[in-house]
């Protein structure tokens, strides 16, 4: 069985993985596949510190859009001839994360125990989260890659598409179920990064827009009401944000995720 971390960088984010990567001993059931978007006009050279590297591919593509960035890697994995492609696992990474081999078996094991399992969700060290988690964030996933089929991340979510900035997990894993693929919950760590994240911007439109959209995306339209009046009531509680701002936005992201198609 072999784990590959999908590292999704873009531009001089490359230069993030400088000190994780090279504190990482290689490994032979382990290796890496970093997609590195560019928005430069030309395509820019691959740094010698990862050419170097036997356990490193590195696969470049222009424009950006996180969850653009993320199919281009599981598209690259998923065409690639593979010995054993039921073996193959795929972690969701960062650029931001560090690893230990620890985290590594974490994953691996779960994989061999549980041949049953499709997606499994993991923790992450240095949140300040409660687990198990109401919502599941991209650095705690992994996927058995040959069960995935069409399942990719929607592209109308997540850093970089026009008018959403998170909800992709949650719309994937949605999808994943839908599809009756197997997802379960292993309260381990299986990376550890910083406490920030693009969803503690309370400020940011683009936020409550998202929450909306994943409402109305993965809920029964009343429903998505519902909970946007619930969860705009309770950011006012929790944060002191104007709630029918909040509520604004957050039909905006309903009605819009319900006209555009993906």
């Amino acid at each position: 069985m072999t784990l590959e971390l999908q590292i999704c960088t873009i531009d001089t984010g490359i230069e993030r993985l400088r000190e994780t990567l090279c504190s990482m001993m290689p490994r032979d059931d382990v290796r890496y596949l970093v997609s590195w978007q560019y928005t430069s006009p030309e395509e820019p050279q691959v740094p010698a510190w990862l050419e170097e590297r036997p356990d490193v591919e590195v696969i470049l593509q222009k424009g950006r859009g996180l969850c653009r960035n993320r199919n281009h890697a599981l598209e690259h994995a998923l065409h690639r001839e593979h010995p054993h492609p039921s073996e193959l696992i795929v972690k969701i990474c960062d650029d931001d994360e560090r690893w230990t081999n620890e985290f590594f078996d974490t994953i691996l094991e779960t994989y061999r125990q549980h041949p049953e399992y499709d997606i499994v969700h993991y923790q992450a060290q240095g949140k300040q989260k409660t687990y198990p988690p109401y919502f599941v964030s991209s650095w705690e996933l992994t996927l058995r890659l040959a069960r995935l089929g069409n399942l990719r991340f929607d592209e109308r979510f997540g850093l970089g598409s026009s008018h959403l900035n998170a909800g992709e997990e949650s719309v994937l894993l949605y999808d994943a179920k839908q599809q009756g693929l197997h997802i379960h919950y292993e309260p381990r760590p299986i990376c550890e990064l910083s406490d920030s994240s693009t969803g503690d911007d309370i400020h940011n439109p683009l936020l409550a827009r998202s929450k909306g959209a994943v409402l109305g995306y993965t809920k029964s339209l009343p429903t998505a009401l519902w909970l946007s009046v619930r969860e705009s009531l309770g950011w006012m509680v929790r944060r002191g944000e104007n709630p029918i701002r909040f509520l604004r936005n957050m039909l905006w992201g309903i009605k819009y995720i319900r006209q555009c198609q993906p």
